[in-house]
């Protein structure tokens, strides 16, 4: 695993990403924007959208180079 220049590793593994944080994140979010995190509708939406930012942000440290053939 390389370093980036900002010291980050080369790639986002799971080690990296916090769920437990980011889904607190999500909750206070919702509660900001006056919703109730625990009503039936929302209950898993903190985990899902930590979830979808762990893959959104999957290849944030990964060299392009790698990965693009061109």
């Amino acid at each position: 695993m390389t370093r980036s220049p900002n010291n980050h590793s080369s790639t986002l593994s799971d080690g990296d990403f916090d769920q437990a944080r980011a889904e607190a994140a999500v909750r206070e979010l919702l509660i900001a924007v006056g919703e109730d995190p625990d009503r039936h509708g929302l209950a898993d939406t903190p985990a899902r959208v930590a979830r979808a930012y762990r893959e959104m942000f999957a290849g944030l440290y990964t060299d392009p180079d790698t990965v693009l053939n061109t």
